[in-house]
């Protein structure tokens, strides 16, 4: 029964070790630069009116230690205010892109993703200096 447990333990921990080796935080380069510059002209069109370029620093400041997908899920759900949710989730994402740019985290090799909570993967962290 002892070795039952031990393994069980064992095999907890190795599961464990994996999920958190997969979890990435904003500052590990989640976006590319294609996706920042569609982002800004979506931002532009449909978000510029209402939130000016220095209004995510703080905001994402409040987020630091929750999943992206949580501030993906509010934004594209309420936002633009005017007429919310009324993007494709791809632009949601390209605009996030673009307002992690703003705040200068690094961009990456792989385009961000919303798909299979991918988002819920990746953990707001203050910005490397």
């Amino acid at each position: 029964m002892l070795s039952a447990l031990r393994y069980a333990l064992v095999l907890a921990l190795l599961v464990s070790s994996q999920v958190f080796a997969d979890d990435r935080t904003i500052a590990d380069g989640v976006y590319t630069d294609a996706q920042a510059e569609s982002g800004e002209a979506l931002y532009e069109q449909h978000c510029l009116i209402c939130h000016d370029k220095k209004y995510f620093r703080p905001v994402l400041k409040r987020w630091e230690g929750q999943p992206l997908g949580m501030m993906y899920l509010i934004m594209s759900s309420s936002m633009p205010e005017s007429n919310p949710a009324s993007l494709r989730q791809q632009e949601y994402v390209d605009i996030l892109a673009y307002v992690l740019s703003l705040s200068r985290y690094p961009s990456g090799d792989t385009a961000l993703d919303y798909q299979d909570g991918a988002l819920d993967k990746i953990t707001v962290v203050p910005r490397k200096r």
